[in-house]
């Protein structure tokens, strides 16, 4: 019985912590700045001016990236420790991305935090980019979601 009870006790909290970090996700996202995939799209083909921050975990990135010149890949985890490294000028467009706009809508409010001005997270992230019919760019070429 305890044994269960145990088990119940983790699952609940799980559960509990799982709509906690939604809940507090979706008020950070509501605090910041979002962009389309439709719009990143046309500023790639513009080949405008800004830095496109991938934070996704390297096996992640193994399975593609979205092509930018000025690509810098960073993991969540490092991202408030090493950005300075990349990007000094903090007025800079910066648009971070990740899988689904979650720890992109949390590193979004880290750098804002840390004095960037002009950066906003891509809605949606790589899974939306892809439902939209843009491509990544992988070791064999461009690849489409299909």
């Amino acid at each position: 019985m305890k044994i269960v009870l145990a088990i119940l006790f983790v699952y609940i909290s799980y559960a509990q912590a799982g709509t906690l970090s939604q809940s507090y996700i979706s008020k950070v996202a509501e605090n910041i700045n979002h962009i389309s995939s439709v719009k990143l799209k046309k500023m790639l083909d513009k080949d405008e001016d800004f830095y496109l921050i991938d934070i996704r975990e390297n096996a992640q990135i193994e399975h593609g990236e979205i092509y930018h010149s000025d690509l810098i890949q960073i993991t969540r985890g490092t991202l408030e420790i090493k950005i300075e490294e990349f990007i000094k000028d903090k007025n800079k467009k910066i648009i971070v991305y990740c899988c689904s706009g979650n720890r992109s809508t949390l590193a979004t409010k880290a750098l804002e935090n840390m004095g960037y001005t002009n950066v906003q997270s891509l809605d949606g992230g790589v899974k939306k980019w892809l439902e939209d019919g843009n491509p990544l760019d992988t070791i064999y070429g461009e690849m489409y979601l299909r």
